[in-house]
């Protein structure tokens, strides 16, 4: 059943095979897909074009080519509504989701929005695919807003007309990210709630620039042979917390004061736990789990990192963060091998090495196998197949483990509560965040039944 409260606006230059934006700081042009039948009206089963309104709760939507959300519009994705990307990773045939107004998906806990591709698609020798191109944001985008949300399987290779490509983000060819936004002087906002981004080819967000909340969120498998879960410029300010990072290729949470953009990257980072991450980065010294660089600023308390390449890493001087206004400690570290152990305080960084900055006396980092932090089902001091992590071979969905801490957990006590979140809520198209205060375990999770 079609719904007529979706709108479609269909330009003359949409029917001659491509839609033109004005906007001469962003010509951004979506040419139909060269197989797209033109003469067919976009319907639920063959999405593209312009779209805004409401995608109606527990629909399914097919996008066959690009879709763009204009300046000023919005599109609303209510529960349980299913997008399906029809896209088969090559150019041409890869469509994305352009948003140049705002884009608000609102799933719930029991009934989760999935932006992903067809279920044949959704197996494992699809997981670095890339078979759809991602969220992309003009600088026009008002909001970006992901509750209980799946998006899956992005990263199909850049095409000239895309946003990220014009914007010099990445080169044609290269892989698209799950999300891109870029804003200047925190006109926008992205928020991702209890929202989860999985089997990216590359970063699953790269933020140019926002007011941001991401909070209960997970980031699994992101990154073939290099990404983050969150790659963040300047321009960026916000909160980043009580989320999972597993399996992601290069760091959890990164941050550089760089593009140019204002105000001065601002990012506070607490309570994530951040697991087996950083290892399949090809490139040399990098990768691990939390990076500051490049004149950023922000805090770093509470997480939790297990069996990473790298602790958290303040750049050397090179490039290094904006130290002065940069607080941190209270993280627990464990690791299976003794390279782990030997890199919590990462060698190419700063802290705890000649000329840098002293080891928290408040971190939690002993020797192999200590201070094991009771996960209620993930088994550590097995050792860990650090090979075959840099490989890609023993990379695994997260399946059933649960990261929740055992009763005796070591790291169920001893975080710092005493700093304030970036900001105390966000507000957002009718709706208020209220962000979550630090707390007194390490990690993304409390105490498991």
């Amino acid at each position: 059943m079609k719904k007529s409260i979706l709108k479609f606006w269909m330009m003359g230059a949409l029917l001659a095979g491509a839609i033109a934006c004005s906007d001469e700081q962003n010509p951004v042009v979506d040419p139909v897909e060269d197989d797209q039948d033109q003469s067919v009206e976009p319907t639920q089963d063959n999405m593209f074009g312009e779209v805004s309104g409401v995608w109606a709760a527990n629909e399914t939507y097919i996008v066959t080519g690009d879709i763009v959300i204009p300046e000023g519009e919005s599109l609303t994705l209510e529960e349980g509504v299913t997008v399906i990307m029809d896209g088969d990773g090559r150019q041409g045939s890869s469509p994305e989701i352009v948003v140049r107004g705002s884009l608000y998906s609102y799933g719930t806990e029991s009934n989760r929005v999935r932006i992903t591709v067809a279920e044949d698609k959704r197996v494992p020798a699809n997981h670095f695919a890339g078979l759809w191109g991602g969220i992309s944001t003009t600088e026009t985008v008002q909001d970006l807003v992901f509750e209980y949300t799946d998006i899956e399987f992005s990263g199909a290779p850049g095409e000239a007309h895309n946003p990220i490509v014009q914007e010099g983000e990445i080169d044609e060819g290269e892989p698209r990210y799950a999300i891109y936004m870029q804003d200047d002087g925190l006109t926008s906002n992205l928020i991702l709630w209890h929202t989860r981004i999985a089997y990216s080819k590359d970063d699953a967000i790269r933020l140019n620039g926002a007011k941001t909340l991401i909070a209960h969120s997970v980031f699994e498998l992101n990154g073939e042979t290099g990404g983050e879960a969150m790659n963040a410029k300047s321009g960026t300010v916000g909160d980043f917390c009580f989320n999972l990072m597993y399996g992601v290729a290069t760091n959890g949470l990164k941050v550089a004061n760089s593009k140019g953009r204002e105000p001065q990257a601002d990012n506070y980072y607490y309570n994530n736990t951040i697991v087996n991450s950083g290892w399949r980065r090809a490139q040399s010294g990098r990768g691990g789990s939390l990076n500051f660089e490049n004149g950023a600023r922000g805090l770093s308390f509470n997480n939790l990192v297990v069996n990473s390449r790298y602790g958290l890493r303040m750049v050397p001087p090179d490039n290094q963060p904006d130290l002065a206004n940069i607080t941190y400690g209270h993280q627990f570290y464990y690791g299976d091998e003794e390279i782990i152990v030997e890199e919590f305080y990462p060698s190419n960084g700063t802290i705890g090495r000649e000329g840098g900055q002293a080891i928290p006396a408040s971190d939690v980092a002993g020797g192999v196998a200590e201070n094991d932090p009771m996960f209620v089902n993930y088994q550590l001091g097995q050792g860990f197949n650090i090979e075959a992590a840099r490989e890609g071979s023993s990379t695994a969905p997260l399946g059933n483990a649960d990261f929740r801490l055992q009763a005796g957990s070591p790291a169920l006590t001893g975080a710092y509560t005493g700093f304030e979140p970036r900001y105390a809520s966000y507000e957002v198209n009718g709706k208020t965040y209220e962000t979550p205060r630090p707390a007194e375990f390490f990690g993304a999770f409390g105490q498991g039944n």
